[in-house]
């Protein structure tokens, strides 16, 4: 039991090494570097992808979602794709598929932002509906019960603070997110010496 004590007052008092790691392998007079060794295209672009609709492997767009989200918004992030010696033809299929899939992104978040946008307007009109019902059916109307009423003004409110303080700022976030996916600057580091 005070062993297990012990592990639990060590784990909580453990602290991240993230901006150590940001500062010492990623970041360089301002920009974010973003290392990745791949061995072939299909690392990189799906292999479900036909020539002229091409899409990122959700592996890889994986692995640059993880350094995007650790990187300080300030940072133009730049890719740096160690391994391979891709054609002129293959880096620019890479560098528009990364940029495509960007701004798919940011579409879709822009699109979803605004969906939500609709929603909260919708919010305010049926709280402020809502409380004005509950306000008049207390003065003038006795004999009709308000608790209907109550848990409606209560639904919207909900969903209107909801919008209001937390989804807001995640909306915001997600579409930096992909905004600097879709400006991205990818480079092409051709080196043998970049093996794990």
């Amino acid at each position: 039991m005070m062993n297990e004590d012990n592990n639990i007052r060590k784990f909580l008092s453990k602290n991240s090494l993230l901006e150590r790691r940001l500062k010492n392998e990623v970041l360089e007079d301002g920009i974010a570097y973003i290392p990745c060794r791949v061995e072939n295209m299909e690392d990189i672009i799906s292999r479900y992808s036909v020539r002229g609709c091409e899409s990122l492997n959700s592996e890889f767009a994986d692995y640059i979602m993880s350094f995007v989200e650790c990187i300080p918004i300030q940072y133009p992030i730049v890719l740096e794709i160690y391994g391979s010696k891709f054609t002129e033809e293959e880096k620019n299929i890479i560098i528009d598929t990364i940029a495509s899939d960007g701004d798919y992104q940011l579409g879709r978040t822009i699109q979803e932002n605004r969906h939500h946008r609709q929603v909260f307007i919708e919010m305010v009109v049926g709280t402020v509906v809502s409380g004005l019902l509950i306000t008049l059916i207390g003065q003038y109307i006795g004999g009709i019960p308000r608790e209907f009423f109550y848990v409606l003004f209560y639904l919207f409110a909900d969903s209107f603070v909801r919008y209001l303080f937390i989804e807001r700022g995640d909306y915001q976030n997600e579409k930096i997110s992909a905004g600097r996916i879709a400006s991205m600057k990818v480079s092409f580091v051709e080196s043998e010496g970049n093996n794990l």
